[in-house]
């Protein structure tokens, strides 16, 4: 049996327009997301369960100075935990 790929081009896809994610690659992004969130799913529940749904940011405070900050874009734009680890790490106090 033969296979035989077909090109589709962009054009196909930019019919409804341009600028914006169009729904195949939205829940691309919300799979990737979603993935990411299972892995580390042990050390990313909150142990108040009603605190599951509040999510939106997280902000790392070294006194009132904000020394990282993630606002959610929107649509499960959940904080990289590395990232902030990292960051939080930078700024605790050495001893």
């Amino acid at each position: 049996a033969t296979t035989t790929l077909v090109s589709l081009g962009s054009s196909m896809f930019d019919i409804l327009g341009r600028g914006y994610q169009r729904p195949f690659e939205l829940a691309t992004l919300r799979l990737s997301n979603m993935i990411t969130i299972l892995r580390q799913w042990p050390e990313l529940i909150p142990e108040e369960e009603k605190l599951l749904t509040w999510q939106g940011g997280a902000i790392i405070f070294d006194g009132h100075a904000v020394r990282y900050r993630h606002d959610d874009p929107g649509i499960l734009g959940i904080v990289d935990f590395e990232t902030f680890v990292e960051r939080a790490m930078e700024a605790a106090p050495s001893d």
